[in-house]
């Protein structure tokens, strides 16, 4: 049914545009053009409540067919004037577009930095977000019922943001299709022709409406994507560095893209393979200056980037891949800079079955192991499965870590971990998250561990928690001072988390 402002409208005006907000509308324009419609410009220029102006540019979509996608950052009515040198195009209106209530409980608005606690992330509407990431890099390529049990098997155990590839061609430790299972290569491009003899000056509108489809579903469950542009070492025939073909395939992906609200860009994958960072910062700049909407940036793994500040402006937080060191690289990296750190590959979590894939694989409770160190030296983190991650795709039966993560989120985002610091120095056996005389969170790795509570309030509870089950068991923690605990002798060989509240 119409909101009633569209109704009582209608009696005046031929026609009215409603949009829910942080939601989006496709406004599509059909206009005859000689030459390649792909470096026609469009931009849709929105006018706001309170004065607010948005230019957003269009993108082609075949068939003689432009988009503008929109998304009113707030409620109230907005209008819209078309911007094209192109006649067809240009001085096109709506006048009459009403963004209503979001009446969706999992969209939130643009994730954004929080201003006031920047180590960490909230969403345009104030909500906060405590990061569980999810790799799949050929996400996109699977077929819908596929996509969608992945997708719904990882949001049911607190997974809210998907790193996934534009696209992805084969791997070299999988190559061909090995079994009903690989996705690689994949049915489409994103550009005509072949991944082998692409036609690198126009793209592929039918590759990029599936991957409109995968964006439409991740939004509807929660799911921030994290969008990686390029990925260099899975066999794609890319633009040449530098070239037009190579500006335009960024600019056509930010033009489509921006109107989803659950969006972060990436540079790339593995950025560390472009040795070209007066480029990288090139097309960085024009991912930013052709958001309307000023999505998050970063960029994947890319520590001579990030760590220089004539480079870094243009990257709102950090994607680390690290192996080894894990808390140490997010303390790091904070003292660094007060931004977000995410180590987005800590570990890969062995597979239930043992298909062909990537080689390097470990145990389950070593994967979740590393988790606990990452977030509880005040970053976050993202999970792979050996069985989802790349292009071998077998999400059942269900990995065993996932639900242990979804331990880990429910427990840390129980706490208002965006006040929480690092604070190893009250702990000796684990490292230990606390907001100093309110709330502490002790990881216990060994069966024994110290905590120095001699700044806390008088009255205390404390409370262990299985890191593997959930289950949970009091612990005595009163009065202030120096303790020395054991984990429940019930919870096996299991880490727990001791959480200690006034």
């Amino acid at each position: 049914m119409k909101p009633l402002v569209c109704i009582l409208l209608a009696a005046a005006n031929a026609f009215c545009v409603s949009i829910e907000q942080y939601n989006s509308h496709d406004f599509a324009f059909r206009a005859p053009v000689s030459g390649n419609p792909f470096d026609v410009e469009l931009t849709g220029e929105f006018s706001g409540p309170g004065g607010v102006n948005l230019l957003v540019p269009g993108f082609y979509d075949g068939s003689g067919v432009w988009k503008i996608r929109f998304s009113p950052t707030r409620r109230g009515r907005w209008t819209l004037r078309t911007l094209s040198p192109v006649k067809a195009l240009d001085g096109r209106t709506e006048s009459d577009i009403q963004c209503t209530h979001n009446g969706q409980p999992r969209i939130h608005g643009v994730l954004r930095v929080d201003p006031r606690h920047p180590h960490h992330f909230v969403y345009e509407d104030g909500t906060r977000y405590f990061l569980m990431g999810y790799e799949c890099d050929w996400l996109w390529a699977l077929p819908p019922e596929v996509q969608h049990r992945l997708v719904d098997q990882i949001a049911a155990r607190g997974f809210n943001h998907v790193l996934v590839n534009v696209f992805a061609y084969d791997t070299t430790w999988s190559p061909g299709r090995q079994n009903q299972w690989d996705y690689g290569p994949p049915a489409l491009f994103p550009w005509q022709g072949t991944n082998a003899q692409p036609d690198h000056s126009r793209l592929n509108p039918a590759f990029f409406q599936a991957y409109d489809r995968m964006l439409e579903y991740l939004r509807e469950k929660g799911m921030v994507a994290h969008i990686m542009f390029k990925v260099f070492n899975k066999l794609v025939h890319w633009p040449p560095p530098g070239s037009r073909d190579e500006a335009r395939y960024f600019r056509y992906v930010t033009a489509r893209y921006q109107g989803y609200s659950n969006v972060v860009w990436d540079f790339s994958k593995e950025a560390y393979y472009e040795k070209d960072k007066a480029l990288e910062k090139k097309l960085l700049d024009l991912i930013r200056s052709a958001d309307a909407y000023h999505h998050l940036t970063t960029a994947h793994d890319n520590d001579a980037y990030d760590w220089n500040p004539a480079l870094n402006a243009n990257i709102d937080f950090r994607s680390d891949q690290q192996h080894t060191d894990w808390p140490r690289m997010i303390a790091f990296d904070r003292a660094f800079r007060e931004w977000p750190a995410v180590n987005v590959e800590f570990g890969y979590e062995r597979g239930v079955e043992d298909l062909p894939t990537y080689r390097v694989k470990q145990d389950w409770q070593e994967v979740l192991r590393r988790a606990w160190l990452v977030y509880t030296a005040g970053g976050y983190g993202a999970y792979y499965y050996s069985n989802t991650a790349w292009d071998l795709v077998k999400p059942d039966p269900e990995p065993p870590g996932l639900r242990r993560f979804q331990v880990l989120a429910e427990t840390l985002s129980a706490l208002p971990y965006w006040r929480m610091q690092p604070a190893d120095h009250l702990a000796v056996g684990g490292p230990c998250l606390a907001l100093a005389g309110e709330v502490y969170a002790f990881y216990a790795e060994s069966p024994k561990i110290v905590v120095n509570l001699t700044g806390a309030p008088p009255s205390l509870r404390g409370e262990w928690i299985d890191t593997w089950t959930g289950a949970r068991e009091p612990a005595a923690v009163s009065p202030p001072g120096v303790h020395t605990l054991e984990r429940p002798k019930a919870f096996g060989d299991a880490p727990a988390v001791l959480i200690v509240r006034k």
